[in-house]
């Protein structure tokens, strides 16, 4: 039996009740879902995030997720783990369909391995699976803040030689420099 998880910032949208071809949805997170969003992104935290995102439907009963997505994060420095203030623009397009099913598509790393190249970039022209009619605004924002935002944010000035700790070397005496000693010794017993 599989757990069903409720995503930190959730905005589902029915698509038999869209009542045109064409609807636009404003979303935002709240506090709390930001709150929550920033501890799974492992983010200092998150003072924004909107989308504006219109969905499409097609006769063949595919939608396409299409709009701008703003944040306004805060990360770590990889350096110095100072806050890196961060602003995101981005552009979501994302086309789902009904007759893709979640078990055609790999689930793991191992299903992609031995997968040629022309594959796995036919998998990522697939729509994705329109699962039960739904479709979650809130967690394809989330998922396109997450491969949006700087992966090595990094604040302005910091080098990282400046926090580069020097390794102390440890002076050994050299192995050849007893031996040289132990033959003098020997040359002058002579």
């Amino acid at each position: 039996m599989s757990e069903h998880l409720t995503p930190e910032f959730s905005r589902i949208v029915k698509v038999h009740e869209l009542t045109a071809k064409k609807t636009t949805h404003d979303i935002e997170a709240t506090a709390a879902e930001r709150a929550a969003l920033s501890d799974r992104f492992d983010l200092v935290g998150i003072e924004k995030l909107v989308a504006k995102l219109t969905l499409t439907v097609a006769g063949n009963g595919e939608v396409t997720v299409r709009g701008p997505l703003h944040a306004e994060i805060t990360q770590r420095c990889v350096v110095s783990l100072e806050p890196v203030p961060e602003t995101v623009d981005d552009e979501i397009e994302v086309l789902y369909s009904p007759h893709v099913s979640e078990d055609n598509l790999p689930s793991t790393a191992d299903d992609l391995e031995g997968l040629s190249e022309e594959e796995l970039m036919a998998l990522l022209d697939q729509p994705e699976p329109l699962t039960d009619g739904e479709i979650d605004l809130g967690e394809v924002a989330s998922q396109f803040l997450a491969i949006s935002m700087d992966p090595y944010p990094r604040k302005e000035g910091v080098d990282i030689d400046d926090f580069a700790e020097e390794e102390e070397v440890e002076e050994k005496p050299n192995p050849f420099a007893k031996l040289a000693g132990l033959k003098e010794k020997l040359e002058n017993k002579n």
